[in-house]
């Protein structure tokens, strides 16, 4: 077997605490010849642990087929001593459903048992994957997400790619060993198969404290921060714009991988700046008359001349000839005030300018300081 040993430089902002403490953490990922233990065989671990206030790059390799065993407990001895704060915290990216059955049934093949026993296991892929819309991403591979994170990598392969790779290894690795005229050339070609079956799984391992930080998306979407303030300010005017704007401010748990931005119409949620765990909803004020749409128009009659519906209980002291039925476009009240946009009904009563037209709620102190329904439309927003 052959073991590797290297402090890792990645660096990441995101808060350890969230998950534990950081010497606890095991990040891990296996590289395989195939889906399914028994039918291929494991041939590569790699794990990264905190130690001394950084993080440690370790890799067991199966040279041959009949190191799998050793490689599988010298990961196992590795995960145990982590025990000594409390449970190990294996972190992985998809993990739960690859990662951790396989190892699971090679540990029972080889009689080593649950090697995963008083651990805890965080799938980041898990939690990161109902956040693919506020991520904006095509899929949730893990080379795709790496690209919020500003990652760029120097392997090209994906794991599928790396069987024949492995198997090309222990083809060469067989050669040198019978003797051959061609060593010097074959043992060049081992050594290219071996870098590059060990650069795509360092890769996949070293940057993934920095993947972490993907995890803010999924805080975010579970709506795990705070409300700071909701406050109007005025900016320059420009054609149709009142010159008003609600600005809310939030604060995250932890910082996202990079500069965030969403807009709707009348609104934009964005993060960046000099604070990374602020994040802003910005309102379009609508400074004006809109219109208050009762839903049961059959209950109701219209009044031209006043331009607004009133109840049928009322429209018996309004001369016939100044009433109609109203129908669900004329059943409305007018109000003037100042409004703004929103994506749900979340701030009631609800203003339309038309009758299916933009959202609005109307502006007051008491919705400035309701905290909890503008996290309710932050949430919408996104």
């Amino acid at each position: 077997m052959i073991k590797t040993e290297q402090k890792i430089t990645t660096e990441s902002a995101f808060d350890f605490s969230l998950v534990g403490p950081k010497e606890r953490i095991v990040f891990f990922d296996i590289e395989t010849t195939g889906l399914k233990a028994g039918s291929s065989q494991l041939y590569l671990i790699g794990t990264a642990t905190f130690e001394d206030g950084g993080w440690v790059l370790r890799q067991f390799f199966a040279e041959t087929p009949g190191e799998e065993m050793v490689v599988l407990k010298s990961f196992k001895d590795l995960v145990n001593s982590r025990s000594s704060a409390g449970r190990p915290i294996l972190v992985s990216y998809n993990g739960d459903t690859f990662d951790i059955p396989y190892l699971k049934s090679v540990g029972t093949q080889y009689g080593l048992g649950d090697i995963f026993q008083n651990t805890i296991s965080f799938d980041l892929y898990r939690f990161i994957k109902p956040c693919k819309e506020i991520m904006g991403t095509p899929n949730m591979r893990l080379k795709t997400v790496e690209k919020l994170c500003g990652i760029c990598r120097e392997d090209t392969y994906d794991g599928g790619e790396l069987i024949y790779v492995y198997e090309e290894f222990l083809r060469l690795k067989n050669i040198l060993k019978g003797g051959c005229e061609d060593n010097e050339l074959n043992d060049g070609l081992k050594e290219n198969c071996l870098k590059c079956l060990l650069l795509h799984n360092a890769e996949d391992v070293a940057d993934m404290p920095k993947v972490m930080e993907l995890y803010g998306y999924r805080l975010l979407k579970d709506g795990d921060f705070d409300f700071l303030s909701a406050e109007v300010i005025e900016v320059p005017k420009v054609k149709g714009k009142s010159g008003l704007v609600l600005d809310v401010k939030f604060k995250l748990r932890t910082s996202l991988p990079k500069e965030f931005y969403k807009e709707r119409p009348g609104m934009t949620v964005s993060a960046s700046g000099e604070d990374p765990l602020l994040l802003e909803l910005c309102l379009d004020i609508y400074c004006g008359e809109l219109r208050y749409y009762f839903v049961d128009y059959k209950n109701y009659y219209y009044l031209p001349a006043e331009d607004r519906a009133v109840h049928k209980s009322l429209a018996s002291f309004v001369p016939a000839d100044h009433r109609v039925k109203a129908t669900a476009a004329t059943c409305y009240t007018r109000k003037e005030g100042r409004f703004f946009p929103e994506p749900a009904p979340i701030f009631v009563p609800v203003f339309h300018e038309t009758k299916d037209g933009t959202r609005y709620a109307e502006l007051t102190e008491e919705a400035l300081a309701d905290g909890e329904k503008w996290k309710e439309l932050l949430l919408a927003a996104l």
